[in-house]
């Protein structure tokens, strides 16, 4: 499968370059696209992470998974027309989104997640606009992963790549980062 990630200024660094690195320790097709003009593209906290395409040199319809990183510049997801368009058309195909910490609330505010189960940064989720909003880090429903915050990056990463290679291939990266030693309250 191929996956790409998009960035957007004032993206969660965590929430990106976790999914980014547990995709590709899986050895899945990833790419990083920016929506912001420029191949660089900085953070919420000062990182700057080099993107591997604009999202205008992109083949969108050519991925299997749009990934959407939270944190503060979430609202740019909303401002970019040609992404919103192609978030929708990839929605309607039927293939795989996923978001973390505020960007849920992208999904929601496009009507994606009607009668489906979501999560998100907490004290957000009335945006969502989903049928139920459980207890859990990380959810799957169908097309849609979505999951709480930056610290669900890792889980949230290892749910995808589980989704694109198999619970397998998840599950080897997990025991290669000794993810098992994490304890989730």
């Amino acid at each position: 499968m191929k996956s790409a990630v998009f960035l957007v200024e004032e993206f969660e660094e965590i929430e990106a370059v976790s999914v980014i690195d547990i995709m590709r320790r899986g050895n899945e097709d990833l790419d990083i696209v920016s929506l912001s003009g420029s191949r660089l593209v900085t953070g919420s906290h000062g990182i700057a992470v080099q993107a591997d395409a604009l999202f205008e040199d992109a083949s969108i319809d050519s991925y299997d998974i749009l990934i959407l990183p939270g944190g503060g510049g979430y609202v740019h997801y909303l401002e970019h027309e040609p992404f919103i368009r192609a978030l929708k058309k990839h929605a309607a195909q039927g293939k795989k989104i996923a978001a973390i910490c505020a960007a849920p609330t992208v999904l929601g505010e496009l009507g994606l997640l009607k009668g489906k189960r979501a999560v998100c940064f907490a004290g957000m989720e009335g945006l969502l606009d989903c049928a139920e909003n459980p207890n859990e880090i990380v959810v799957e429903d169908g097309q849609f992963i979505t999951s709480r915050s930056a610290a669900t990056a890792l889980f949230f990463g290892l749910k995808i790549l589980e989704s694109a290679a198999g619970a397998k291939a998840s599950q080897e990266v997990a025991d290669a980062m000794l993810a098992g030693l994490l304890r989730v309250k």
